[in-house]
C-alpha cells in the first residue's frame, strides 16, 4: 500500500509541476508586466519550489521503504514527508483561491458586475 501510494503522489508532484512549467511558458503576462504578474509568479514560483523538494523527499522515502528502512516504530522521515505534503497541500488551495479565483478573474468579474463598474464603492 504505501509503496503504491508513493509512485502515485510522485506521479502527481511531477505533472503538477509540468503542468506549471506549462503554464509559465504559454501566459500572456511575465514577471514585469505588472503586480498581478510579480505577485503570480513570486506565489506560484515558490509553491512550485516546494513541490519538487516535496517531491524529491518522497523519492528518497520510496528508496528508504523499499530498502525496508521503516518499521512501525522507526519511521519518523516519512511521517516528516507527509506532514511537508499535507502543508504544501494546504498552501496550495490558498493560493488557488487567492491567485486564480480572486486575482485571477473569476471573482473579482463576478464584483465588477455586481457593481455596475464601480468595485471600490458600495451603493
Amino acid at each position: 500500500g504505501p509503496f503504491i501510494g508513493l509512485v502515485v503522489t510522485i506521479l502527481c508532484g511531477t505533472v503538477f509541476f509540468l503542468v506549471q512549467l506549462r503554464e509559465y511558458y504559454w501566459n500572456s503576462y511575465t514577471i514585469a508586466d505588472s503586480v498581478y504578474g510579480s505577485v503570480f509568479y513570486l506565489l506560484t514560483g515558490f509553491h512550485g519550489m516546494h513541490v519538487v523538494v516535496g517531491t524529491l523527499w518522497l523519492m528518497v522515502s520510496l528508496v528508504r521503504l523499499w530498502r525496508g528502512e521503516f518499521s512501525s516504530q522507526r519511521h519518523f522521515g516519512f511521517e516528516a514527508c507527509i506532514w511537508y505534503w499535507h502543508f504544501v497541500d494546504v498552501v496550495w488551495v490558498a493560493l488557488w483561491c487567492l491567485v486564480y479565483v480572486w486575482f485571477g478573474g473569476w471573482l473579482y468579474m463576478w464584483w465588477f458586475k455586481m457593481w455596475d463598474g464601480d468595485v471600490y464603492t458600495f451603493k
